[in-house]
């Protein structure tokens, strides 16, 4: 409420942890921190957002998926069956296990009724 209070405490963050870097203040009403946006544009509400960080993720994909894309699956329809597709390329499992991790960041941010 009073930014003098706010100063001070800039003023003891820098002086705590400015050798390591100096600490970066931001005001207003919307704040950028790890990969999130916090709005606070509505009194009493906070809106939190991470298109920016799906739009990102789904970009460096390097497989294009479309509504017309089809794939095998090494997946069978029985789960004690074994599947009939390809195993997956090593350098495949590294960019599926990096979006699913990125996925489940975001469910646990901003999508919370992601289960």
């Amino acid at each position: 409420m009073d930014p003098k209070v706010n100063d001070k405490f800039a003023r003891w963050l820098n002086m705590r942890y400015g050798l390591i870097k100096s600490c970066t203040i931001v005001r207003g009403k919307i704040h950028r921190y790890l990969g999130m946006t916090f709005d606070f544009l509505v009194k009493g509400k906070l809106k939190i957002c991470m298109n920016e960080y799906v739009k990102n993720m789904l970009e460096d994909l390097p497989i294009k998926v479309n509504k017309d894309s089809k794939q095998e699956t090494p997946a069978g329809n029985n789960l004690l069956e074994a599947g009939k597709g390809k195993l997956v390329s090593a350098e495949y499992r590294q960019i599926f296990h990096t979006t699913v991790a990125r996925g489940l960041y975001v469910s646990q941010r901003a999508r919370l009724d992601i289960p």
